[in-house]
């Protein structure tokens, strides 16, 4: 019989293939059902942080939770679903932050502006978010988990695309769609290092950031400027005097 990986033999440092987390056990559908599951879920995080996902247990996630493993059973079947639903909240939570400041709403009318927006609406859930920095590593190795990332990814730069083409409405469709990715990568990226990985170079990160923010913007909106003088103007109505 093939013995079944455990989420510390899935777990980045092994780069081996991950197990899928099956379904839940229970769908909520009563508030206090949905409350059940964000606890579980915020102990998790918890768990996470404090001794890696190589000491992550459903034990030890219950016990934070305030539940009995059976308990935590009728909403999981096992850790990795945990981690999974933990990873999926995080990813959809990312999403939201960028829908919720989309120009129309806003009333932004400055790309520069807009990147910056951006960047101050996801920046809190990679420095809030219990175990965010191990959720992280663990999307690129776990192909269930890696799959989850690509579709939220497509619907990120979907919602940065139409944003930045609502601000610079004479640059191309497919032009909007690579700043919206470089954007993503790199603000993703410098979270990543002046949050979880050089916390001392933050402030040197940040002005980096800031630079590139501007060469971007600067950038888009001279090609915006030359999209407007380019297009055509109206004919003028003939005189009929």
């Amino acid at each position: 019989m093939q013995k079944k990986e455990s989420l510390a033999q899935v777990a980045p440092a092994s780069a081996k293939a991950a197990v899928k987390p099956a379904a839940k056990r229970r769908v909520p559908q009563q508030e206090r059902g949905i409350k059940t599951i964000e606890v579980i879920l915020k102990a998790a995080g918890q768990e996470i942080a404090r001794g890696g996902l190589g000491k992550l247990t459903t034990k030890r996630i219950a016990e934070a939770a305030g539940l009995s493993v059976g308990g935590l059973y009728e909403y999981f079947p096992n850790k990795e679903a945990v981690v999974h639903a933990l990873a999926s909240q995080w990813l959809q939570q990312v999403k939201d932050a960028v829908a919720a400041i989309h120009p129309s709403k806003t009333g932004c009318t400055d790309l520069i502006r807009y990147l910056g927006m951006v960047y101050a609406a996801v920046k809190p859930l990679y420095q809030q978010v219990p175990g965010v920095s191990e959720l992280i590593t663990l999307l690129s190795s776990v192909p269930a988990l890696k799959a989850l990332e690509h579709e939220i990814d497509l619907q990120v730069k979907a919602l940065l695309t139409d944003a930045i083409q609502f601000l610079v409405p004479y640059v191309d469709k497919d032009h909007c769609g690579v700043m919206a990715r470089t954007m993503t990568i790199l603000d993703h990226h410098i979270l990543i290092e002046s949050i979880m990985r050089d916390p001392a170079h933050a402030e040197l990160f940040e002005s980096h950031r800031l630079i590139c923010h501007h060469a971007l913007a600067s950038h888009m909106m001279l090609l915006n400027e030359q999209g407007r003088l380019a297009k055509p103007r109206p004919e003028a109505p003939p005189d009929v005097t």
